[in-house]
C-alpha cells in the first residue's frame, strides 16, 4: 500500500500589496498624439490622411465643417480642394458632383484662421449605408481628408 504524507497547507511569506490607481492628468489625445508623432517621425502639420464623419439622410444635405488655420510665422497657405466620389462597401456611389467644398479654395496669411464647408446632396433613393470618400487637398499644403457620409433609412 502506498504511504501518503499530508503536509499543512504553506502561506507564501511576500506580502502583496495594492496599487492605488492613480488619476490621469494628461489628456489620451496628446498621448495619442505623441505615439503618432513617434512612429511617423517628423512631419508637417497638415499631413494626413485625417477623417471625418457625418450621419445624413436620403433627400437631405449633410455638411463637415473643417478649420483651417495657417501657423504664427509660416508662409502664406495656399490650397485647393477637390472632392472625389463617396462610395459604399456594397459598391453604391454619391458621385462627386453630389459634393460641394464652400469655398473651393483658400489663402491664409501667417496667423489667419478660416472654415470649409464639405457639403453632399443625397439624392432621395440613396441606400442607407456609409460613404466614403477624399477631398483632395493640393496647393502649399498636399494632404487628403477622409470624409464618411453616412446614410441612415429614410426619415418617417
Amino acid at each position: 500500500m502506498p504511504y501518503f504524507e499530508r503536509k499543512p497547507y504553506e502561506n507564501p511569506s511576500r506580502a502583496i500589496s495594492s496599487v492605488a490607481s492613480q488619476p490621469d492628468t494628461q489628456p489620451i489625445s496628446d498621448i495619442a498624439r505623441r505615439v503618432l508623432e513617434t512612429e511617423r517621425g517628423n512631419q508637417k502639420h497638415l499631413e494626413g490622411p485625417f477623417t471625418c464623419r457625418k450621419i445624413c439622410h436620403p433627400g437631405g444635405t449633410a455638411t463637415i465643417l473643417l478649420s483651417f488655420a495657417a501657423a504664427e510665422g509660416d508662409e502664406p497657405v495656399e490650397m485647393q480642394f477637390e472632392p472625389g466620389d463617396l462610395t459604399n462597401p456594397n459598391g453604391d456611389i454619391l458621385p462627386a458632383n453630389r459634393v460641394n467644398v464652400v469655398p473651393p479654395q483658400i489663402q491664409l496669411v501667417a496667423g489667419e484662421t478660416t472654415d470649409v464647408a464639405i457639403v453632399v446632396t443625397v439624392p432621395d433613393l440613396t441606400e442607407p449605408g456609409a460613404y466614403h470618400g477624399r477631398i483632395a487637398c493640393t496647393g502649399t499644403e498636399q494632404t487628403s481628408i477622409v470624409v464618411v457620409f453616412e446614410v441612415a433609412g429614410a426619415q418617417t
